[in-house]
């Protein structure tokens, strides 16, 4: 097995029911049946057949065609490069987008951002963190210095 995929613990497997496979049978079994049921439907209407018999004998010389080209075109990079050893090296600067404006951002805080910004000023793109920020805690109210309020109901009218 490759790193990574080995297979949960015994613990952690969720348990095998017996309904699952024949339910996904039935499922599938019902789809075939629709697409087959459709295509019969299709099948007995009345139509011109031509452009289905163009479609599928160009289909036959087009797409084998085209496979060949493709494959005789790799095998030509191949012989003139040689078989991959490694990974492409790649650029991974930014300092221009594709329409030559000079790019800024904090790419190590954008890593971690929920939302970024895009802003285009003339000839400078900016990216910037537009996360919510949380809310800062409201200082606590001051104590009381007034006077307590009187009793009312000690006094008659």
């Amino acid at each position: 097995m490759t790193p990574g995929t080995e297979a949960p613990p015994p613990a952690m497997r969720r348990p095998r029911s017996g309904w699952r496979r024949p339910v996904h049978a039935l499922i599938v079994g019902g789809g075939w049946v629709g697409f087959g049921w459709m295509w019969w439907l299709v099948g007995a209407q009345p139509w011109d057949v031509r452009p289905l018999v163009w479609l599928i004998a160009g289909s036959i010389v087009v797409l084998p065609l085209a496979t060949a080209a493709w494959v005789r075109h790799n095998r030509r990079i191949f012989r003139r490069k040689g078989e991959r050893r490694s990974i492409a090296d790649a650029d991974l600067g930014y300092p221009r987008d594709w329409h030559g404006r000079t790019v800024s951002a904090d790419w190590a805080a954008l890593a971690t951002a929920r939302h970024v910004l895009v802003t285009v000023d003339g000839t400078t793109k900016r990216y910037l963190d537009a996360s919510p920020r949380p809310a800062r805690p409201h200082p606590a109210p001051a104590p009381s210095v007034a006077p307590p309020l009187p009793d009312f109901a000690d006094t008659a009218t």
